[in-house]
């Protein structure tokens, strides 16, 4: 289901949800839009309109909220965070960005999965300016033996090619609060999210990161990802969208993965 059909039909049952109560109309929404997500099929990568220039985010930093779903907090074996606690942070170099197109796997690591995000470009004024979808890409063994070490999780985050971008969209007249984020491997659904479930809002996350770190213009923060996250293999394809309220797509992104020479990525059992 794809253009103006898509959206009429949305629409229609978006102001039904809407006459409801406001609990009611959120799992009403829910309960129209989640299976047309988990349906959705893949569309030709482009901007919506043809004619307009795709925009990419060059960030120089990327400060990133960990643990900012409580499904996903859960499937990795965590609790999630009391309300009034700080978010989690941590930091990924610009020049792990990479655009849509092949993803190389690093040779040192086994088990390098895919977590879909929003990210949140900050303008002059250090307010959000443009959004895309991304990806977080985690080497989740070596992530593990870091944990047990106490130690940074730089290398399993921050690697050559760790935090692929998609197209930017301009967040004018957009709420971030009501965006579903959806991934999709060799055409199977494997995340689905709303950024309204996140635990620390837009603004939250916005208010300590410029509050405890050297943010500059240009800077790009990544909210955190939903749950169903997992092991990618050489050969894979990284399909990634977000999608507006009425799942209408405002960045989408088409990742290839590659293994690194030598090495057998190849095992198609993906795992959490």
């Amino acid at each position: 289901m794809q253009g103006q059909a898509v959206r009429t039909v949305l629409s229609a049952s978006m102001l039904r949800c809407t006459a409801a109560s406001s609990g009611a109309a959120a799992a009403c929404t829910s309960a129209f839009l989640t299976p047309w997500l988990a349906q959705a099929t893949r569309s030709v990568q482009a901007p919506a309109d043809p004619n307009r220039p795709v925009m990419l985010l060059t960030p120089n930093n990327v400060w990133c909220i960990g643990r900012n779903y409580a499904e996903h907090v859960r499937e990795l074996g965590n609790e999630p965070q009391a309300a009034g606690e700080a978010p989690m942070i941590f930091l990924k170099a610009g020049s792990s960005v990479v655009p849509p197109g092949p993803i190389h796997l690093p040779a040192w690591s086994s088990d390098v999965h895919h977590e879909v995000e929003l990210a949140v470009e900050l303008g002059h004024d250090l307010q959000p300016a443009r959004a895309a979808v991304a990806l977080d890409l985690t080497a989740r063994d070596v992530q593990s033996k870091l944990k047990s070490k106490q130690w940074p999780w730089t290398l399993a985050k921050s690697f050559a090619g760790a935090t692929p971008l998609g197209p930017a969209f301009n967040l004018n007249g957009v709420d971030p609060a009501k965006l579903w984020l959806t991934l999709d491997v060799n055409g199977k659904r494997r995340q689905t999210g709303r950024t309204g479930d996140m635990i620390f809002s837009l603004d939250t996350q916005l208010t300590y990161v410029r509050k405890h770190f050297p943010v500059v213009p240009g800077d790009v923060l990544l909210t955190g990802t939903p749950h169903g996250v997992s092991r990618m293999a050489a050969g894979d394809e990284i399909l990634a969208r977000v999608l507006g309220p009425e799942g209408e797509v405002l960045s989408e992104a088409v990742w290839h993965v590659r293994g690194a020479p030598g090495i057998n990525h190849h095992n198609s059992n993906h795992h959490k």
